[in-house]
């Protein structure tokens, strides 16, 4: 094997072989020529002409060829941009916050002002208790001042180093303070104590007490110990993290995040942003900003904080990358306080095609929630703020005249009353009647579904170009496709019923499947988040989900999805103070919240409500929107005004058909009522004839119309029909 050393070697000894000697060549020192670096300029040479001698091993070049700059300043300036920084500092132009601040600080000084102002008794009587041990205090120091006290060590290490001259010198130093130190205390002595004598004789009462104050305050001042101030503390001030590089360094080496030798950087600097400060940071090459994210504790660890205070998020768009990382660093608890009251409450309404206010995020600012063409999930477990956080978007909808609500609280306490007045269809808690009138809804939700579907498909593309509802197609009332929203609290109670609650499940996914489109949006609220109370199928299509605080990871999955957890998402994570406060994932279909982002949500009591009901019972009566439970209109059933599916049966189904299958009698009845029955599918029909207890998944061997070939297919037996025919004819005649 020939090393590169031998190659070249050898690339030499054929360029000598090639030599000519001639009359005018020249001698070359060839040893020292090899030595000799050679110079790039000496090898330019024309690659045509030279093109067969290079090596066919030599890669190609990979850096792109240079590109001069572009002329002009406009040019120049191209697709370069920069972060700026606001001139004016955020908080100077919003006259809110200039107020929420001013605010503050008046209550500030008053509460602290009152505080101390109760407690003078107290403090009164702490400097008559301390006034002695300060007359003590005084006493000593004076005298330890006037013998020159402070000098005894270094006279005493004189004495035990034996250095006589060093000892007399400082001997001579001590008897000449002493005797200047003890003129000064005895004039002090014997012109202040008459002079104070004098002035208590010939002062008044008030002004004798007024001395005797001062004395008190005075000694008692200087007999505080150090460790028990006079004052108490009016107000707790919160353990703030002022980061600066070190700090922000030191916290993402601890992480593991960085090394010391390939650190993060800055490409801004740190700033104040809010209650808290803000560190923009990029991340070493092959670190990504979601990893970070995920070690959020790792990253409180290292600044000394709790994780409820650090609050890293990736920086999108064109000022970020896969690597650049906001840290925002709170002053506090950012969930500590209250997150103030929803801002509809007095005025204003909603279109529920556009988002509308739900919350803040931990820096306080605003979080929207679009509730339009998505399902929203919300759990948590009890007393952690799920029904009124579940409440902010049906009341939200109830502003807008537009919206047909459908109201089911599982509880059946007074949290969703005042609905009444307002709602389509309601229902409280989980007797017989309520469930039933639940499953009949939903069954009704699913046919109205498909109608829906059917009537876009007439609608022409200009009116109707993504196959959706729009704000202009829902005001079309003669097109019936105003928007539904179905608000279903403690849903568990629902979803776990032993005879209906398969079923509730089923028509709730359908809904959720393909609903959104057509307007109808479902709400569902659980106090149980598992995967028994709200199956995996139901919740993966659920496209926004809230979880408020849950007791395991497990629980907060069962919310937010399988994943989230791996993913730095855990509501578990919570504490018990954290009323209202919940991970919000999937907020808009518009793209504003493409992440999981923490939000404390608005607060609206019960009289609050009230207020807002109120207002929406006058948008609709003006609309003319009132329908069903407000206005007191008995339900309809999927059957029909009079409860005629299984007289319709019997009629679409003679009596020389003994089993037909399900999809004959659906094509059937829809031509026989189809303003009743149009768009019905088996599915609807198996569910229609369920609490009938009427079997209809059984094989019907028939013969296919189109084909001409016989087939097993799901169907019904005309038999089943007419003794449930009998059974409820019984069931009525008994009352």
């Amino acid at each position: 094997m020939t090393s590169p050393r031998d190659d070249d070697r050898f690339d030499w000894q054929a360029a000598e072989a090639d030599l000519t000697i001639g009359p005018d060549a020249e001698v070359v020192d060839l040893a020292a020529a090899r030595r000799r670096k050679p110079d790039a300029r000496s090898f330019a040479v024309d690659l045509d002409d030279e093109a067969d001698d290079l090596d066919d091993d030599v890669p190609p070049p990979v850096d792109p060829p240079a590109v001069s700059e572009p002329s002009g300043m406009a040019a120049v300036l191209a697709g370069r941009s920069a972060m700026r920084r606001p001139i004016v500092p955020p908080w100077l132009r919003s006259r809110s916050e200039l107020v929420t601040a001013g605010r503050w600080a008046l209550s500030h000084v008053a509460h602290v002002s009152l505080y101390h102002l109760t407690r003078i008794p107290k403090y009164a009587a702490r400097l008559t208790w301390r006034a002695p041990f300060g007359i003590a205090r005084l006493i000593g120091a004076t005298v330890r001042w006037a013998t020159d006290a402070e000098g005894i060590p270094v006279r005493l290490a004189a004495v035990r180093r034996e250095d006589a001259e060093l000892y007399l010198k400082l001997s001579r130093q001590r008897d000449a303070r002493v005797r200047w130190r003890g003129m000064v205390v005895a004039a002090v002595l014997l012109l202040g104590l008459p002079t104070v004598a004098v002035l208590a004789v010939l002062a008044g009462s008030w002004q004798r007490w007024l001395m005797l104050a001062a004395a008190v305050a005075v000694f008692g001042l200087a007999g505080s110990p150090k460790d028990k101030p006079l004052l108490d503390v009016a107000a707790v001030t919160p353990r703030a993290r002022r980061l600066s590089a070190d700090v922000v360094t030191r916290a993402f080496l601890a992480a593991g995040l960085c090394k010391p030798d390939d650190p993060i950087t800055f490409p801004m600097p740190i700033m104040r942003d809010g209650p808290g400060w803000r560190a923009v940071v990029d991340l070493p090459f092959g670190v990504t900003a979601d990893k970070a994210v995920k070690r959020r504790t790792d990253l409180a660890a290292g600044l000394d904080l709790d994780e409820v205070q650090v609050w890293p998020e990736r920086v999108r768009g064109t000022a970020g990358s896969a690597r650049r990382l906001s840290l925002w660093v709170a002053d506090e608890d950012p969930y500590a306080k209250s997150s103030g009251l929803w801002p509809l409450i007095d005025k204003g309404t909603v279109d529920i095609f556009a988002p509308f206010p739900f919350g803040e995020d931990q820096r306080g600012r605003a979080v929207p929630l679009l509730l339009m063409f998505t399902s929203l999930l919300v759990g948590a477990i009890p007393r952690m703020g799920k029904t009124f956080a579940a409440r902010l978007p049906v009341l939200a909808a109830a502003l807008d005249a537009s919206v047909e609500l459908h109201i089911y609280d599982g509880k059946g306490g007074q949290d969703w009353r005042a609905f009444e007045r307002i709602a389509h269809r309601a229902g409280f808690g989980v007797r017989d009647d309520v469930v039933a009138a639940l499953v009949d809804d939903l069954r009704t939700l699913v046919a109205d579904m498909n109608r829906r579907y059917d009537t876009i498909a007439t609608l022409p593309p200009d009116l109707c170009p993504e196959s959706k509802v729009t704000r202009q197609i829902a005001d079309k009332r003669s097109l019936k496709l105003w928007p539904v929203l179905v608000a279903i609290d403690e849903f568990q109670r629902y979803s776990g019923h032993p005879e209906h609650g398969k079923e509730i499940v089923e028509l709730l996914t359908e809904l959720c499947k393909v609903g959104p489109s057509v307007g109808i949006i479902i709400l569902l609220a659980t106090q149980k988040p598992d995967g028994k109370a709200v199956p995996t199928d139901l919740r993966d299509n659920i496209g926004t989900r809230f979880a408020l605080k849950t007791m395991t990871w497990q629980s907060s999955e069962a919310v937010l999805g399988a994943g989230s957890y791996p993913a730095g998402y855990d509501s578990s994570r919570f504490q018990r103070a954290h009323k209202g406060v919940g991970i919000l994932l999937g907020a808009d279909d518009s793209g504003a919240v493409e992440e999981a982002v923490t939000v404390r949500t608005k607060f609206a009591k019960t009289e609050h409500v009230e207020k807002v009901i109120a207002r929406a019972y006058a948008l609709r009566e003006a609309a003319g929107t009132l329908t069903g439970y407000a206005v007191g209109q008995a339900p309809e059933t999927v059957g029909g005004p009079a409860d005629t599916l299984l007289d319709d049966i019997l009629t679409v189904v003679p009596a020389a058909e003994p089993k037909v299958w399900s999809e004959t009698v659906v094509a059937r009845l829809a031509e026989l009522r189809p303003e009743v029955y149009g768009g019905w599918e088996p599915a609807q029909l198996a569910a229609a004839l369920k609490p009938y207890r009427v079997p209809v998944g059984r094989q019907v061997w028939g013969t296919d119309p189109a084909t001409g070939k016989g087939a097993n297919r799901k169907g019904i037996h005309r038999d089943d029909i007419t003794t449930a025919v009998t059974e409820r004819d019984r069931k009525r005649k008994a009352g």
